[in-house]
């Protein structure tokens, strides 16, 4: 693992650091709408992470830079999975340009290492950055601005009702642990995160069975004035988060969003379910969207999510199932920040039930960066296309058909930001 500069020290945050950090995060983020004091007072009391887990590289007396590493579980294959996330990533605008950025993830990594965190995931604010450490990418996210009258007035939406009382909003808590269960990616949300994070500032409604009194869906939104409408009356409204476990919640929630037309301009969401919602449209031409020979219309931005990153190689592959298939493969996974990784590392298979032989070398090997095996361990790109980009090597003699099987993952997907 390269090591650290003399002149820097990467540390834990200290109550004292908060000025300088706050001021940092003023430099780096200045899209967030927050005061240096309200900063402050996010970093001491954020209900997801502590102070101490907050890193700050330090030079000469003075902070440079920061991070702060989230502990989350995630749901994944029916089993959890602790999880590093990575956030707040901050860098003095002196001090740019000068590997700061580049020492704070290699830290990360090695903390998590060494905490026995198997994966990662990231917002990132630069995509070839942390491509180049090792992060891949994780999913793709179709941002959609709608008219409401174009969405089908489903009959389902007369079962969708306001989240008021406590024993309501629990009822929606067991209902994303019900469908994130079923995925890969989500995580594990306690109660904190839910009313301090989450429901905040937003509002909710639910999809509740007439059959089973069990509610199936909801969505969280709020309402944003839109730049262009100079009436006091009409807005659009930001989804921040629907999820769905029957086909009639969602076409409740989905009926819902369309009676909103009155007062609504546009509904902007982010789908990260690859939702058909282009073939659902009356017209698939985005708000302000354009019309060419080319496109048709318009329907949606395209663009690419999270980021995850494989730690620990060896643990990550034998903590569940792979794909179905058999075979023995050797995997040659070049990792220039955990060296553990980059060791060659042979695999048996069996309906998809990875163990590690004694005799460690295999007829087939697979050779590749860890940054593109993250990317398909996250089901964000398939082997076949790895390897037709030149991203994946293959080599050896015998059958290899296999390993198109094993290495098929489910799509990741997270709504968390953090």
């Amino acid at each position: 693992m390269p090591t650290l500069p003399d002149n820097l020290t990467i540390r834990r945050a200290r109550d004292s650091d908060l000025p300088e950090i706050a001021k940092m995060h003023f430099a780096s983020y200045p899209g967030i709408s927050m005061t240096l004091e309200d900063r402050i007072s996010h970093f001491r009391d954020d209900p997801r992470i502590s102070l101490e887990d907050n890193w700050v590289c330090e030079r000469t007396d003075r902070l440079v830079g920061i991070f702060a590493l989230y502990s989350f579980q995630m749901y994944r294959a029916g089993s959890l999975i602790p999880i590093g996330g990575i956030g707040r990533v901050a860098v003095t605008p002196e001090a740019r340009l000068e590997k700061i950025a580049y020492w704070l993830m290699v830290k990360a990594v090695q903390i998590m290492d060494q905490n026995g965190t198997p994966i990662s995931l990231l917002h990132p604010f630069r995509h070839s950055f942390y491509y180049n450490l090792g992060w891949g990418l994780a999913e793709q996210v179709r941002f959609y601005r709608i008219s409401p009258s174009d969405i089908p007035v489903y009959p389902e939406r007369a079962k969708m009702k306001p989240v008021v009382t406590n024993e309501d909003m629990e009822e929606v808590m067991a209902c994303y642990h019900r469908f994130a269960a079923l995925r890969n990616g989500l995580l594990v949300r306690d109660d904190p995160v839910w009313y301090e994070h989450i429901l905040k500032n937003n509002l909710i409604y639910s999809f509740r069975s007439s059959d089973t009194g069990e509610v199936e869906g909801y969505i969280i939104y709020q309402y944003q004035t839109d730049p262009k409408e100079q009436s006091f009356t009409v807005s659009n409204l930001a989804v921040r988060e629907i999820i769905w476990t029957t086909n009639r919640a969602l076409k409740g929630i989905l009926g819902f969003l369309s009676s909103q037309r009155d007062q609504i301009m546009a509904i902007e969401y982010n789908d990260h379910f690859e939702l058909p919602l282009e073939h659902l449209l009356k017209d698939s031409l985005m708000v302000d969207g354009k019309r060419s020979m080319m496109l048709g219309a318009e329907t949606a931005i395209i663009g690419s999510g999270l980021m995850g990153r494989i730690i620990q190689l060896r643990r990550v592959l034998g903590a569940g199932k792979l794909g179905n298939g058999n075979g023995r493969v050797t995997l040659n996974i070049k990792d220039d920040l955990n060296p553990e990784n980059s060791i060659p590392l042979t695999i048996e298979i069996e309906d998809g039930k990875v163990s590690f032989p004694s005799r460690k070398s295999a007829s087939i090997s697979l050779s590749t960066n860890i940054a593109t095996f993250s990317s398909i361990y996250w089901g964000a790109l398939s082997l076949k296309d790895a390897v037709f980009f030149g991203k994946v090597e293959i080599e050896g003699k015998g059958d290899r058909s296999f390993l198109k099987e094993v290495f098929t993952f489910p799509r990741s997907v997270c709504l968390d930001y953090f």
